[in-house]
């Protein structure tokens, strides 16, 4: 008897049975024997190519000379939904598509048993090495560990193909199995009209077990020639027998998002506080809809207490508009926070897909990149010096009376730093503009206030802590809408 061992590493199959469409929703189960053949074939011709045919052809050949028996774990069914891009120029239109899977205990095996199969000890080392070649069955998340196993044992097969009689306590399945080398006839397939040019083919059985969709397509078949349905009897309700659930893990905490910004015009580095609050304006109006109370606004958004009074320590959102190619234009919109986001912040955050732009130019479109926390989102590892990205703009007025400027201003900064959480610069020096790629900035280019508020001269600065701090920075007036922004400095 040959017996075979598949054990599923991570608890799922993922496979669609053949002849069905992944929308449909339906897993394959039991894995069909045609797909474990398949993935035989694909390990030897990818990992052991220099092995002949006639090595590998007898061992694929006794796998179809019969359907198997199978020993099932108990499983439930379950599916992802994902929202897929189209390749459009318009990057919001996109596929719903399902993944549909079996769901079982980490590391529940299916075996497979072939009754009147007797491979000879050099065969099954043969197929034992093949096998143990293949990480996956079916799609790429069904991760798996396949080998031929001892037959010294007892086994209470629970599938097998119908026979005769039916009973009460099973129900039906299609399941895809390969044609006995015996039985197939070597068939010959004419190009279709649409293909390029070229002589009918001939199909032996070997050619036939790896015969992709396009082939079907450009030889005008409905099916691979080598794939036949045999119907099989599985326990009655089968996906009805629910693993032994586990305590779902803690999600992972959330602090913020990172969105791509697209748009055949994107603003200027110099627009950056008027991106931030509008931004922040439909963020708002957004979060007021899914809470369903204009008052239950976010305090993390509007960055007020239910006094109305500004809120303190920090603890409301950061909207970071970037220019990562420093190309001039702004590019991405980071949003971090101190605090946990809540499930209702982060489904306002995920419906957040556009800015409007004035002047009759076209709406930025906004596509999620990376949610995470602080620091992870930045994509850097911490450093010591920071630049200016944008204009710092001290929060007091610099009078008589407070010393030397320079020094003034610098010691505003480290008090800003220290307000959020930053330990003390060593060091402080003044750069005059922004530069960028064959672009630069006067830091007076800048939009430097938000609606109603007084513009102010701002200043830009080359910034090195006594130990590494992750990115980016944001300090002073309207650091929460982007301005004093300080980025990691380039190695």
């Amino acid at each position: 008897m040959l017996l075979i061992r598949i054990s599923f590493l991570n608890g799922r199959y993922h496979a669609t049975p053949w002849g069905r469409n992944v929308n449909e929703g339906v897993p394959e189960w039991p894995p069909s024997p045609y797909r474990l053949v398949r993935a035989i074939y694909d390990a030897w011709k990818r990992k052991r190519p220099e092995w002949p045919q006639s090595r590998v052809e007898p061992l694929l050949s006794a796998m179809a000379s019969e359907p198997p028996l199978f020993s099932l774990p108990d499983v439930g069914s379950s599916h992802t939904r994902s929202f897929l891009s189209q390749n459009l120029k318009d990057v919001t239109k996109r596929q719903l598509i399902f993944d549909a899977f079996v769901l079982m205990k980490k590391g529940d095996c299916v075996l497979l048993g072939w009754p009147n199969i007797n491979l000879d000890a050099k065969q099954k080392t043969e197929l034992d090495e093949l096998l143990s070649l293949i990480n996956y069955l079916g799609r790429s998340e069904s991760w798996v560990s396949a080998k031929i196993d001892s037959e010294d044992k007892e086994i209470g097969w629970n599938c097998a193909p119908v026979q005769s009689h039916s009973s009460e306590d099973c129900e039906t399945a299609n399941v895809a199995c390969p044609i006995p080398y015996r039985e197939y006839s070597a068939s010959s397939y004419s190009p279709g009209q649409l293909s390029i040019k070229g002589e009918p083919k001939v199909v032996s059985w070997m050619e036939a077990l790896a015969w992709s969709t396009s082939e079907m397509l450009d030889y005008r078949q409905s099916e691979p020639p080598a794939l036949r349905y045999q119907t099989y009897m599985l326990p009655a309700q089968c996906f009805n027998s629910r693993p032994s659930s586990r305590k779902a893990a803690q999600g992972p905490e959330i602090n913020g998002i990172l969105y791509s910004m697209e748009s055949k015009v994107l603003p200027n580095v110099t627009a950056t506080i008027e991106i931030s609050d509008r931004f922040r304006r439909k963020l708002m109006g957004i979060h007021k809809k899914i809470a369903g109370d204009p008052r239950k606004v976010s305090k993390r958004f509007s960055g007020k207490e239910d006094d109305g009074s500004p809120a303190k320590g920090h603890r409301h959102i950061y909207v970071l508009p970037k220019d990562m190619d420093r190309d001039g234009l702004l590019d991405h919109i980071l949003v971090i926070c101190k605090e946990s986001l809540s499930l209702e912040e982060q489904l306002a955050l995920d419906r957040m897909n556009s800015i409007w732009q004035p002047n009759g130019r076209p709406d930025i479109q906004l596509v999620p990149v990376q949610w995470g926390r602080i620091g992870d989102l930045e994509g850097t590892e911490p450093r010591t010096n920071f630049t200016s990205a944008t204009p710092f703009l001290p929060p007091r007025h610099y009078r008589k009376g407070r010393g030397d400027f320079i020094d003034w201003i610098a010691d505003e900064i480290c008090k800003e730093a220290k307000n959020h959480g930053l330990p003390k610069p060593i060091d402080i020096k003044p750069i005059s503009k922004l530069e960028g790629k064959g672009r630069s900035f006067r830091w007076l280019e800048f939009r430097r206030n938000r609606k109603n508020d007084s513009s102010q001269i701002g200043y830009g600065f080359r910034i090195i802590f006594s130990e590494p701090v992750k990115g980016p920075i944001a300090l002073g007036y309207g650091a929460h809408f982007g301005l004093g922004l300080f980025v990691p400095e380039s190695s």
